[in-house]
Formats: C-alpha cells, sequence, structure tokens
C-alpha cells in the first residue's frame, strides 16, 4: 500500500508543477494543455522504448480508454475557461469537490464502503482544503459569473469521471496503455481549440518538455497507477496535496503570503491524508477483479 501511497503523492506534486510551469513560460492555456498531454504521449512512448516495455503498448484502446482521455482534456479546459469568468479561489474550489465527490459516489457504485470515521476524515480535509483557499467563496449567479459557474462545474463533473473510471479499467490492459490512449486521446481533443498556433520559439523548448514530462506522463501515469489500487476515498484526500504544493510554492517561487489559516489548512490535509491512508482497506470490487486475474 505504502507504494501506491507514494505514487498518489507523486502525482498531486507534479499535478501542481504545471500552474508554476505556466507562470514561468506565459504559454496560452490551449497550447499549455496541450503540450502537457502529447508531449506526456511522447515521454511514455520514449519511456517504454528504452526499458524494452513497447509491447506493453500493443493493444486498442477501449472506451473506458477513449471517455478517459476526453475527461482529461474536459477537466484540464474547463478549468482553464472558468477562469476566465470567475475568481482562481472560485474556480478551484469547485473543480475540487471533485475528490469528496467521487469518495462518495464510490460508495455507492464501486463497493467502497464509507463509515463515519472515513465520512469525518474526508470532510475534514476539504475543510482543510477551505483553509488553503481562506474561505474565500464569493460566486455571484449572475450573467458575468455564470459561464464561469456552468465551466466550473463541467471541470468537477469531468475530474470526477476521471477519478471513477480509472478504478473501473480492465485487468487486461496495462497501466502503460492506458495512460498513452489517455493522453493521445486528451491532445486530439485539445487540438480544435489552437487557434493561431505557431510554432513554439526556441525559449519554450525547455518548459513544452518540462510540461510533457511532469504534470503530463508522471502525473497521470502515476495517478493511473494509484487510482487501480487504492480506495476512491484514500486517493481523494492525498489529491489535495496538489493545491497544498501550489501554496507552498507560491509562497517559496513568487514570495507570496502564507497565512496562519493556510499553514492549518496544510496540516489538516496531511493529517487526515496520513489517517485514511493508515485506515486502508481494499475496495470489494478490487479484490474481486484480483482474485479473478489469480484464477
Amino acid at each position: 500500500m505504502g507504494l501506491y501511497v507514494f505514487l498518489a503523492l507523486v502525482s498531486a506534486v507534479a499535478m501542481a508543477s504545471s500552474g508554476i510551469i505556466a507562470r514561468f513560460s506565459g504559454l496560452a492555456a490551449a497550447e499549455l494543455t496541450f503540450y502537457r498531454l502529447f508531449v506526456g504521449g511522447l515521454c511514455l512512448l520514449l519511456f517504454v522504448t528504452l526499458t524494452g516495455k513497447l509491447a506493453a503498448l500493443k493493444g486498442k484502446p477501449d472506451w473506458r480508454m477513449a471517455v478517459n482521455g476526453v475527461l482529461l482534456a474536459g477537466f484540464m479546459l474547463s478549468f482553464l475557461t472558468a477562469i476566465e469568468y470567475i475568481s482562481l479561489a472560485n474556480a478551484i474550489m469547485l473543480v475540487y469537490l471533485a475528490p469528496p465527490l467521487s469518495a462518495f459516489i464510490a460508495h455507492w457504485l464501486l463497493q467502497e464502503r464509507l463509515d463515519l470515521p472515513d465520512s469525518s476524515l474526508i470532510v475534514l480535509s476539504f475543510l482543510g482544503f477551505a483553509m488553503l483557499q481562506q474561505f474565500k467563496f464569493d460566486l455571484v449567479l449572475d450573467t458575468a459569473q455564470l459561464p464561469g459557474l456552468i465551466f466550473g462545474l463541467l471541470s468537477l463533473f469531468a475530474y470526477s469521471g476521471f477519478l471513477l473510471l480509472n478504478r473501473r479499467a480492465l485487468p487486461a490492459h496495462s497501466q502503460l496503455l492506458r495512460t498513452f490512449y489517455q493522453l493521445i486521446i486528451g491532445a486530439c481533443c485539445v487540438l480544435p481549440f489552437l487557434t493561431g498556433i505557431s510554432l513554439p520559439k526556441p525559449d519554450d523548448i525547455i518548459w513544452i518538455a518540462l510540461a510533457g514530462i511532469f504534470p503530463g506522463f508522471i502525473a497521470i501515469y502515476c495517478a493511473i497507477i494509484a487510482l487501480e489500487h487504492l480506495p476512491t476515498r484514500v486517493y481523494a484526500t492525498l489529491a489535495y496535496l496538489e493545491p497544498v504544493t501550489v501554496i507552498i510554492a507560491g509562497w517559496w517561487l513568487f514570495n507570496e503570503s502564507l497565512s496562519t489559516l493556510q499553514l492549518g489548512g496544510v496540516l489538516l490535509i496531511i493529517i487526515t491524508g496520513l489517517l485514511l491512508a493508515l485506515r486502508h482497506k481494499p475496495a470489494k470490487a478490487v479484490v474481486a477483479v484480483a482474485e479473478a486475474v489469480r484464477l
């Protein structure tokens, strides 16, 4: 279990690096999303070639991979569109309703039964996230902010769908195969939004490479492995390390303030994630799949 908790944490930190790369590179949102997914797919292809695992990519994508690729692109693009109409704090608050929402949906759909301690820890983890945002949720339902609310909700549901659908992958499909097709299909979904794109400048190459390696290949591959082995409630709580990383990076790299309330949120997220991981029990659906594979 410890390995998969570690991979979930690596995924969260790698996901958070996209914000840092965006600030340093100055790339447009759609461009960065495309490079993150497409170059991430190329990095995976290079990885399996160098490690002699190219055979892992043999096979056709099933509908789950195709839908997850669409959800991956939809989650990223909807979030970036939402912040054009509403504040970043409000958009982040909406999209990060996805982890606890996914945990409660998994209770009904994946037989990942939540007891009172688990439910309480999930609620506390979201409270910690709200503390990171300093409880700033001032969304007004007027004509100016309504599109932002709609796109924020789309991002929320797309992210939830991505988490849940990756929990029900077919064991015959390798994690490398699923990661590759989700990245490439997601990149193809972003193509229609790349209006007026030109060849990248030499100064942009390093940022494009970093976007593909960290928030692309590493983040998605580690997430897919962790989601296959960890209950949704555990992964959902660990996913809050992403905004924690963003807050700490802003304080460290960009001299942004870090309040006592935010520090409290960081500690609360870490503690709830640790407690949920210690309470980990394999979901019945996952155990059934594992037994079927052994047979």
